[in-house]
């Protein structure tokens, strides 16, 4: 929702009856602060996303990584996504960004998560399993569409792996993902109904254990995102859906099935 000034994001996510905005903040632009203030306004939970991290060397990157997730701690939302690490660095290189994290998210008492998400030291199932062993009380957002398009797969034959990592996740993003991309056309589509039925079953699987867990809520953003992740008519660059209703199909299909 790039395209409409914030405030007026947040009155049409209001009147379509979300709980709340994850949204991805840039301590370096002027303003970013509104985005606490006008949720507080608007009776809207904030979940920060922080992807903006930059630099050419894993400290560079650090640096810049942690000096932004502080500042949007600072902005006391909900829970802080994050894009950690690179796929390209070794275990070594990626830990001291989830340490900090670690450490920066018990100062502040916020929980930080970290998106599986292609690129990030997430990037696939095996390269996660490395982490889960050396930090293991690693944090993760629960976005397996990812994970679909590396393996070429549904991850049919990682069931054991996806029962270890699931405990891991506290926030989630619904999108549903393919064997050839991380979004599909439209989850309604009859030729996508096998990825949307493996990817709630494994949203209903962390559901059940956040309630084993004695948890009364869990965050789900609905994250169907625009071109390029939304495939375009060829040659007109038009969608193929609309972005908006993708999302609202989304909330509507979880309202009704997630706990069935």
């Amino acid at each position: 929702m790039g395209h409409l000034p914030l405030e007026t994001a947040l009155q049409q996510i209001k009147a379509a009856g979300y709980h709340g905005i994850e949204l991805a903040i840039d301590p370096n632009k002027a303003g970013y602060e509104q985005a606490a203030t006008l949720c507080d306004q608007y009776g809207l939970l904030l979940l920060a996303q922080h992807p903006y991290a930059k630099g050419t060397t894993p400290a560079a990157l650090l640096e810049d990584y942690t000096t932004k997730l502080e500042k949007i701690l600072q902005l006391q939302p909900l829970l802080v996504n994050c894009h950690t690490g690179k796929d390209y660095y070794s275990v070594a290189q990626n830990l001291p960004f989830l340490q900090a994290a670690a450490g920066l998210s018990q100062q502040y008492g916020i929980p930080v998560a970290h998106e599986i998400h292609r690129g990030r030291f997430s990037f696939c199932t095996t390269a996660t399993a490395q982490y889960l062993e050396a930090f293991p009380s690693l944090l993760l957002t629960a976005d397996f569409s990812h994970w679909c398009v590396v393996s070429e797969s549904l991850l049919e034959e990682q069931s054991a792996f996806m029962d270890q990592v699931i405990p891991h996740c506290i926030h989630l993003h619904a999108r549903v993902g393919y064997e050839q991309g991380p979004q599909v056309s439209h989850p309604a589509a009859s030729e996508f109904q096998s990825a949307l039925q493996a990817h709630m079953q494994w949203w209903k699987q962390l559901v059940q254990h956040h309630r084993q867990q004695g948890k009364t809520s869990i965050t789900i953003t609905c994250e169907f995102g625009p071109t390029p992740y939304l495939p375009a008519i060829p040659f007109t660059r038009a969608p193929v859906a609309i972005q908006w209703e993708l999302n609202l199909f989304m909330k509507n299909y979880l309202t009704e099935n997630l706990l069935t």
